[in-house]
């Protein structure tokens, strides 16, 4: 507790000495002593331990605490929320010109709770908001142009109003393709991520659309370029 719940103190004698009033004096103190030694905290603790509660105990989004079991401190260094970084290495090809094609990954270099499974599935690991960018290295090898769409799904629905459409210009020559790089941001929301999870589809009208990688360069040296960059983050509770 923060306060001392205090006795009502004797009256002083109004004349003479009372060894009745004076015994009383000493039990009243002596309970006061009591609750110092047992029961008292200084308010500062108090609201140290409040604190704490809000953060990381059971408070949960409707008690004004953090929810989804992301709780809790990285030593100095602030909340660890979910968020990964994931891309791929790997030439990525147009199957068919009628159906979706699903961007795959091949390494989170970046990760803390989210992972992919099924090489396309991304899955977090609780509820809630997250913010999803990514950008993907499209070739047309054709020397006509071509059309380009990509789109998010909800566990194998397609996400309303998440389609992007590009069009892609003919090949500069035989050997030389022309690129576009579609750069996409929106919110993705959990609500069961037992069972929920996102992934990114495409199409193209032409076979030699590719999302497509780079070896590193030389002359100057350059990285690699992937395929597919995409960053998720933890933006809010439900």
């Amino acid at each position: 507790m923060s306060k001392i719940t205090n006795v009502r103190l004797p009256n002083a004698a109004t004349q003479g000495y009372s060894a009745e009033q004076f015994n009383q004096l000493v039990r009243s103190l002596e309970q006061v002593i009591f609750q110092l030694n047992n029961t008292y905290t200084p308010v500062t603790s108090d609201d140290k331990a409040a604190a704490l509660s809000w953060l990381v105990g059971g408070g949960g989004a409707a008690g004004g605490g953090f929810a989804g079991g992301i709780r809790g401190f990285q030593n100095s260094s602030g909340i660890m929320l979910p968020n990964a970084m994931l891309l791929s290495n790997a030439d990525q090809s147009n199957a068919s010109i009628t159906g979706e094609n699903l961007v795959t990954f091949s390494s989170t270099p970046v990760a803390n709770g989210i992972t992919y499974t099924n090489n396309s599935r991304i899955k977090v690991p609780c509820a809630g908001q997250y913010l999803v960018t990514f950008t993907l290295q499209v070739a047309n090898h054709d020397s006509a142009a071509a059309e380009f769409e990509v789109w998010a799904k909800d566990t194998g629905v397609n996400l309303a109003l998440s389609n992007r459409r590009f069009d892609i210009p003919a090949r500069k020559s035989g050997s030389i393709w022309s690129h576009i790089v579609p750069a996409v941001t929106g919110i993705f929301t959990i609500n069961d991520p037992t069972n929920q999870y996102l992934e990114i589809a495409w199409w193209s009208d032409n076979l030699d659309v590719y999302l497509e990688h780079y070896a590193a360069g030389v002359s100057p040296t350059r990285p690699a370029i992937p395929s597919v960059i995409l960053t998720i983050n933890f933006v809010s509770a439900l």
